[in-house]
């Protein structure tokens, strides 16, 4: 347990995200409490973030190969982790239940979503060296729930579109004929088609033509370049939006260090039991892998993306900013705390 531990505060990904995170939110928050960024600039950075950086990440995270063989077993990891997104949405609306409604629902859909791909991820590939493929099976499949609650549940909670009869076609272009839900169903359809269209000669292999990651690698650098800016630009925003009021009132708001505790520590506590009883009446059979990767693709700080959406919707951007900034600061504790309620329950008579 100590070796995990050293790994995790001694890894440098997770320090760099860290670190990132935590300098790039208090840069954001001196240029908008020096005014060397005004209204106009913040808005400036919310459009790029929305319209190029969000849109691109979307398409990109299905740029990977469709594995057949492991499709049934990430149809299982999709379904739990769709199951746990619930309870975690239903048990974070309980806990926020006295709060306005559009609060409570904002509260408990942060609780329920974490940066699993910038924290998570790096983390697992480190402690598990050597077996990674296997662990990256599992967080892959909890990465497309992920991605649906981010950006369709999220997007239609965050954004206020509704549907109506009488103007659906209306409603229905305002959600959909979006950049970011473009860029995520050419993404899924690239995906989903790339074993059935025709396939062209790469310098790795052979390969679908929709595969512009591949096949249109000059392209593809423009696109992963745009995807680079969403953490660092996102973060920027987030601090903006705190250094609109000031700081000590973030540092004091009770309602985000709820939301921000929750996320952090009972999210994966909640998901491990979970997976322990699931284990021990028989429906699911967890291994170390799969049990890690579930706990810990639950364990990450709240998700910038969806922060971003509210700063993007003005909708309780300020709770939402500083929600994710105390949840990211948590991180350093919660992420060790993580490993070790996992090793604690493996090496314990349920497991054995």
């Amino acid at each position: 347990m100590l070796q995990v531990l050293k790994l995790v505060l001694c890894d440098v990904h997770f320090l760099g995200a860290f670190f990132q995170t935590m300098i790039t939110i208090c840069l954001g928050y001196f240029f908008r409490r020096r005014g060397i960024v005004d209204d106009g600039g913040k808005k400036t950075v919310a459009a790029i973030v929305w319209k190029i950086a969000v849109p691109c990440i979307a398409f990109n995270a299905f740029m990977q190969d469709f594995n057949r063989e492991n499709f049934t077993t990430s149809l299982v990891e999709i379904l739990l982790a769709g199951i746990i997104y619930a309870l975690l949405v239903f048990l974070g609306k309980l806990a926020f239940i006295k709060r306005a409604k559009d609060e409570r629902i904002l509260a408990a859909l942060f609780v329920a979503v974490g940066q699993t791909t910038l924290f998570s991820l790096p983390i697992l590939q480190s402690v598990y060296t050597g077996r990674d493929k296997e662990v990256m099976l599992y967080i892959s499949s909890i990465s497309v729930v992920f991605r649906i609650m981010v950006y369709i549940v999220g997007f239609y909670i965050i954004s206020g579109e509704r549907f109506h009869v009488k103007t659906f076609p209306i409603s229905a272009k305002k959600i959909f004929v979006t950049p970011i839900m473009i860029g995520m169903f050419l993404g899924i359809a690239v995906w989903l088609l790339q074993d059935f269209t025709a396939q062209v000669q790469t310098g790795q292999g052979m390969h679908s033509f929709l595969r512009v990651d591949k096949t249109l690698p000059v392209l593809y650098t423009t696109v992963s370049s745009f995807c680079h800016l969403l953490n660092p630009l996102s973060m920027f925003l987030i601090g903006m939006s705190i250094g609109e009021a000031d700081f000590s009132s973030a540092v004091k708001d009770k309602t985000a260090w709820l939301i921000a505790v929750m996320r952090n520590f009972f999210a994966p506590v909640f998901v491990l039991i979970f997976c322990c009883v699931l284990h021990l009446v028989g429906i699911v059979r967890f291994n170390e892998y799969s049990l890690a990767a579930l706990v810990m693709g639950f364990s990450a700080p709240i998700s910038v993306t969806l922060s971003m959406m509210c700063v993007q919707f003005h909708r309780h951007e300020l709770l939402a900013s500083r929600a994710c900034f105390i949840s990211t600061l948590l991180t350093i504790v919660s992420m060790p705390f993580s490993f070790v309620i996992i090793h604690l329950a493996l090496n314990s008579a349920i497991f054995r």
